[in-house]
Order: C-alpha cells, then structure tokens, then sequence
C-alpha cells in the first residue's frame, strides 16, 4: 500500500506544500511566504503551520523535499544553507527524504545530506521536469516554470530531462535559469529603458527607468489583473498596501511622476510596457535554449504563478502550449491550479510515490 505523501518545495521567499492521497489525487496545497534570509526559526513556524492547517502529525505521512532556499544571504554559501535546512526540516519531519539529481547518477531520494550537497542544491527544476518527462506525449518540450522569483526553462525529450546545466551558475550562462518573476522581481532589473506606448501615442517611446526599488513586477501584475491574490504574499517595496493606487504609485515613481500626474490608464500602459520588456528577455532565452535543442521543441509547458507568460510566448513563438494542470490526475480544478503554481512541490510528491 502505496502511503499519502507531502511533497515540499523550500524557497527563500515562499514554502510551498503539496499533500496527495494513497492513490495520487491531490488533497491540499498550500503556499505561504517564509522570508528565509531572515533565519531558521521562520521555516520551522512554516512547517509547523502546514502540519496544524492540515490537522496532521509528521508520523501521518511520508515527506519528500525540494529546495531552493540555500541561495538566501543567512547562510556562508550553499553546502552550509544545504545542511542548515535539512537539519531543520529533519527535526520536525524526521522521515523526510531529499531529492537529487545529477548528469551522472540520474535522480532519487536520500535521507542522507552530508555529502550530497550539490545534487540536492537547486534541484526543484529537475523534479518538475523529471515528474512532466514521463506524462508529455508531444514531445520534445520545454518546461517553463515562472515563478515569484526565477523561471526556470528545461527541455524534456524521450522522457528524459536535457539540462542545460546541473549548477545554478551554469544554467544562469546558458539561459535555462533567469533571475526573473512575477512578483519579486524589481522593476529597474528590467530597465534600463523601457519601450511605452502612452494613451494617445501611436508608436512606443523609449524612457529612462529609476535604477531603484520603487516598484516590483507584482506591482504590473496587480494592475493588469492576473496575479492572484493567493500568489501575492511578498512585501511591496516600499511596505505600503498592495491596492491598486498603491501600486500605480510605485509604478509612477519608476518614471520619475507621481501618480496623481495622469490619469489612471497611463500606469496601465506603464505596466503593459513593462510586461512586454518581460516578455522580450523570457524569449530571447527560450529562444537561446531552442537553438542549442538537438530537435526544436513542438509545445510550451506552463507551470508556476506566472504561467500566465508561458502561454503568451507560445504564442509569440507559434508553438503549442498546455498547462501543467493537464497533466495531473483528473481532481478538483482549484486544487490542480493551485498544485501548478506549487508544481515541484507535486513533482517531489508524486515522484517519490511513483518510485517507492
């Protein structure tokens, strides 16, 4: 008899959590921000969060685990942040088990950290397009995970995961990691000229963008309807409200105006320009991972709570897309899309039921 499992995704802004049944159906997801550069003690009241909301005990259930949260600037470098949170993680979930991956020694789990440092670093990526290798029947695919923080862009083929590095460091040269997201991301780190389309303008001008933390992507995203609420838990930059006159305020200052200057349609131009910029440094990368493929890729997978930008470039690149969420067990919708944005949370879950 197969056991219900937790699979966790450990960031260094977000826990991300996903609980399936015996059977693999999802029963909860749960997302919660957890500012890990702050220090240990906010993962272990997450963890503890996730067991209480469920009304569970460690013992009830298996837990596999994923993680990124080893960047953060607590730690000395990525070896100590390895060992730090699985120690952490270990004293409230003693069974946990920890994914790996290498280009040697393919993937697994191991309960044992000390010495599996670097396969365990960073691999939440490899978990989602290992889970997604073996489900895609249009094949080859990229896996595009757009995240608060990151996106992540992954070729699968013959049910196999082609990476395009196995270090952060190599997969940031070739493109296959972008330091860019939906929420966290800060706007100037799209500058530093932005291309805007002004009401009444019929051609784009470019403009000089502050090179200072006004505002994030959350801000654009917010404005144009299509982040979530539920995906929208980080801190504003200036640690104001998150409505949507807050957010045009911080949109205006990245212009040098403020809000009250024009009326409310300017800053939703102001953010679609910034989304475009967005768009344009996602498809060069694709595009980048495109031409190193050893067959072009025929479908875009989109995963993450930036989902949303994978279909536009589909789009753009003339190229199928299909969501995550189509290839997950047949369940409630909510959960699916829920489980999407938390998808190497699933992955980990589903994979160590798929192998144990």
């Amino acid at each position: 008899m197969k056991r219900a499992v937790i699979g966790w995704d450990i960031g260094g802004a977000h826990v991300k959590a996903v609980m399936l049944d015996a059977q693999g159906d999802i029963v909860c997801v749960l997302q919660q921000a957890c500012a890990l550069w702050k220090g240990l003690p906010l993962l272990e009241e997450a963890i503890k969060h996730v067991l209480h909301r469920w009304q569970i005990t460690p013992e009830d259930c298996d837990h596999a685990v994923t993680m990124t949260g080893e960047l953060v600037d607590l730690f000395d470098n990525r070896w100590q942040g390895v060992r730090a949170i699985a120690e952490t993680v270990q004293a409230y979930l003693p069974q946990a088990a920890f994914y790996w991956a290498s280009a040697t020694d393919g993937a697994g789990f191991t309960a044992k950290v000390i010495g599996h440092e670097p396969q365990i670093a960073s691999m939440n990526w490899h978990a989602s397009a290992q889970c997604l290798a073996t489900s895609v029947a249009a094949l080859p695919a990229l896996v595009i995970d757009i995240g608060s923080t990151t996106s992540d862009i992954t070729l699968c083929d013959q049910q196999q995961v082609f990476a395009s590095g196995w270090s952060d460091a190599e997969r940031m040269a070739s493109q296959g990691l972008l330091y860019t997201g939906v929420v966290r991301t800060p706007l100037m780190a799209l500058g530093p000229l932005i291309a805007w389309t002004a009401p009444g303008q019929t051609q784009p001008v470019l403009r000089h963008i502050a090179a200072e933390y006004f505002a994030t992507t959350a801000d654009v995203y917010r404005l144009l309807g299509e982040l979530p609420v539920s995906y929208d838990l980080a801190e504003t930059a200036d640690g104001q409200g998150r409505s949507m006159v807050d957010s045009m305020r911080r949109l205006a200052r990245m212009v040098g105006h403020d809000v009250e200057d024009k009326a409310d349609d300017v800053w939703q131009s102001l953010a679609l320009a910034f989304k475009a910029a967005q768009l344009d440094s996602l498809q060069k990368a694709v595009q980048s991972i495109i031409v190193q493929a050893p067959k072009p890729p025929v479908t875009l997978i989109g995963l993450g709570a930036g989902s949303f930008l994978v279909a536009a470039l589909a789009q753009r690149l003339a190229l199928a897309y299909q969501p995550a969420t189509a290839f997950m067990p047949a369940g409630d919708l909510q959960l699916k899309q829920d489980a999407e944005v938390c998808f190497p949370a699933y992955a980990v879950a589903r994979l160590w039921q798929a192998w144990h």
